[in-house]
């Protein structure tokens, strides 16, 4: 059987694989890769497990799932890539709920985001689709406003707050000031091509 390497997109956290590593029948790391985390479940409804999973290089970091194409006897897999913005320490976070893959990860420095991507397969697309996504962006050293959305692609509801520096003191260094509903609607997103949440951010601020 041939094997595949997947040319991902730069983090580690808990047992990796070896480079060179199989993921899945015909499906290995490149060299140099590590998982970050990984998550299996059947996401396709077919029966078959499928596998999802973040992994990075010096080079690149990506979300990669692999949904079964083949059979219990014939295991295959389809890779869907989403390739992410490399990340300081703090890896990502995936979980599987009720056929829903969920990728929650930080990016940035003094001025982080954090951002959290719903998936589910789309039997007619045949493919994961984006349903919805929630960002915040924030100081980490306390020096300027934040602000968050939350976006459910399938409805098209959408809300975004401005998050003000909390100058009274307390636990909290933000507190809610401006909060905005709408409905911002769009045509079916795939994983592939999911934007990134920093440009989302923007564009509910800026609209």
């Amino acid at each position: 059987m041939r094997k595949l390497l997947l040319p991902l997109a730069a983090l580690a956290t808990g047992p990796a694989p070896a480079q060179g590593a199989e993921i899945a029948p015909g499906i290995e790391l490149p060299a140099g890769a590590t998982i970050e985390v990984r998550a299996d479940g059947d996401l396709n409804g077919d029966g078959i497990p499928d596998i999802a999973y973040v992994a990075h290089s010096e080079d690149w970091r990506a979300l990669t799932v692999l949904l079964s194409v083949g059979n219990a006897a014939d295991p295959r897999y389809r890779p869907e890539i989403l390739p992410l913005e490399p990340g300081e320490s703090t890896p990502a976070k995936l979980a599987l709920a009720d056929n829903v893959l969920s990728l929650e990860d930080m990016t940035g420095g003094t001025t982080a985001i954090v951002s959290t991507r719903r998936f589910r397969y789309d039997a007619r697309g045949r493919q994961m689709r984006l349903i919805g996504l929630d960002a915040t962006r924030y100081s980490r050293t306390n020096s300027h406003d934040g602000f968050e959305m939350s976006w459910n692609l399938i409805s098209g509801d959408a809300t975004t707050r401005v998050l003000r520096l909390n100058r009274d003191g307390g636990d909290k260094a933000y507190k809610p000031a401006i909060e905005r509903s709408f409905k911002r609607r769009t045509r079916a997103l795939w994983l592939a091509g999911s934007p990134d949440p920093e440009t989302v951010l923007d564009e509910m601020r800026d609209g």
